[in-house]
This record gives C-alpha cells, structure tokens and sequence, in this order.
C-alpha cells in the first residue's frame, strides 16, 4: 500500500505555465481522501512553495530547499532544518565570484541576489517570488550577515553549471552538496541533504515505511527521492541519471504524468488498498 506521495514541482507535478493541472489535482484528491499523505518535494523556498500548497490542499509537511527543511504548513511546524555552516556558505559564494559565477543566497526567509539579471527573472517568473538585490558580491553582503545558509543557487549556462558543480564537489568535499536541479541550477545543501535522506526523515516521523512510499522527480536533485522511495518514478521528460534508477517512468509533464500514475494505482487499489 502506498500511504505517502512525494512529488517534485518542476517539470514533473506542474505544467509549462508552472501551475497544476485539474487532472493532476482531482488525482492528488483522490489519493489524500483514499488516507495518502501527500508532500511536496522542492529546491524552492517556502514563500514559494505555499501557494502550491495551499492551492492542492496538501496534507502532509513539505520538504524545502532541496530537503534542508520540513515545515507543516498546516500547522506552522518546522520538523527540521538545517543550514549551511555561514563559514562554508561564504567560502562557497568567493570561490563563485572568483570564477565569475552568478550566486544567489537563502537564509532562511527571503532570497537575495547581487544584482538582477536576465537568468534572476526567469528564475523569479518561475517560482513567483522576487529577489532582494543587495547591489554589492554576495559575499559582501554575507558577511555583513554573518549566518548559516538553506541553501545557495548558482545559475549559469548548462555547460557552465557542469563545470561549476565539479569543482566545487572538489573544493568542498565536507560541508555543503551539491546537485543539478535544472540545467542551469547548481543547487548547494547542507552537508549530507538530499530529498531522498530527507523524505526517508520525514517518513519515519510519520511513521510511514520505505516501501510505502511513491516519489515523483525529473532533475538531478531527484535522483536521492527516487533511489529513496519504495516506488521512484521518472517523469519522461526526466534527465539521464534520474531515469537510469527510476522503478517505472511515467509520461511527461506535459502529459499529467503524474496523475497517470495515481489513477492506475487508485483503480488497481494500491493507494489505501492491498500492496502493489
């Protein structure tokens, strides 16, 4: 029996438009009113995960920042967090400006950025969030506010980003990790953090088994959630490396992929019903 879904946003719940389709909404009913509990799975920070939320009507915590957190948003509680050691988010941010990559940073509430640029509006459009430009390096401003990180993203092109996440793996083995989101988003985590560790956490807090769990996921930063899950599934549109450990692919995105699923497993009765 699956009695908890985990679904990453983008490129696999939501549609071009960034927003969820009726089809995938009336299944992730479905599955909430058959007793699933259903978690949202993110890089995205929480004033951007909560409309999604709200709107779905989710009833289980979400996971933010690419699992560096867990917060229930129905009752305002964090069941974790965890942070980046300031010392390292800053060494992190100076090595990028010192190869001329572009960085933003996440401490917690808000995002900040150096300056806005053509890759910050697209990412802003994305998420429905805007950024705070703090007109000076990251860095700088990071150590007029000396704290622990969520997470820091850095955006460059998709060749850029590759090179970018291979040398920072190399320079700070011990720390932060580091994964590919989308092909321009080297997202960074606490030391440790991924979605899959983080969804196994929170399923344990909920009480809720391995192997009674479903996860959704597309990127990079997916991989973790799908090798995690009892049942990973790969989006169509799916990266390589998430596809080579998913269990089943399901259709794209575009196609309401994830409501394919849920309803083949609600008809089948493997959603508060006998097990798969």
């Amino acid at each position: 029996m699956i009695r908890l879904i985990a679904s990453d946003l983008d490129d696999t719940l939501l549609n071009a438009q960034g927003d969820v389709d009726l089809r995938v909404m009336k299944a992730l009913y479905r599955a909430m009113a058959a007793g699933c509990a259903v978690v949202l799975s993110s890089g995205r920070m929480l004033e951007a995960m909560l409309p999604l939320a709200k709107k779905i009507g989710v009833n289980a915590p979400m996971l933010l920042y690419n699992g560096a957190m867990a917060y229930d948003h129905n009752t305002g509680e964090t069941i974790f967090a965890d942070q980046i050691p300031y010392e390292t988010a800053l060494q992190i941010a100076e090595l990028c400006e010192r190869e001329g990559w572009y960085i933003q940073a996440y401490p917690g509430k808000n995002y900040y950025c150096p300056r806005v640029t053509e890759g910050t509006r697209r990412y802003a459009a994305s998420i429905r969030v805007e950024p705070t430009p703090v007109y000076k390096p990251i860095s700088e401003w990071m150590r007029a506010h000396p704290s622990g990180m969520q997470k820091l993203l850095l955006i460059d092109t998709p060749e850029g980003a590759d090179r970018a996440r291979a040398l920072l793996e190399a320079a700070f083995p011990h720390g932060a990790s580091f994964a590919k989101s989308r092909p321009h988003y080297v997202e960074v985590a606490p030391e440790g953090v991924s979605k899959g560790a983080s969804l196994l956490r929170l399923a344990e807090h909920m009480g809720i088994a391995r192997d009674e769990v479903m996860a959704f996921g597309d990127g990079q930063n997916d991989v973790a959630m799908l090798e995690a899950a009892g049942t990973g599934v790969c989006m169509a549109n799916g990266c390589p490396e998430a596809l080579a450990v998913a269990d089943r692919v399901a259709p794209s995105n575009l196609e309401d992929g994830v409501a394919q699923v849920i309803e083949e497993y609600l008809q089948n009765g493997w959603i508060g019903g006998r097990r798969p």
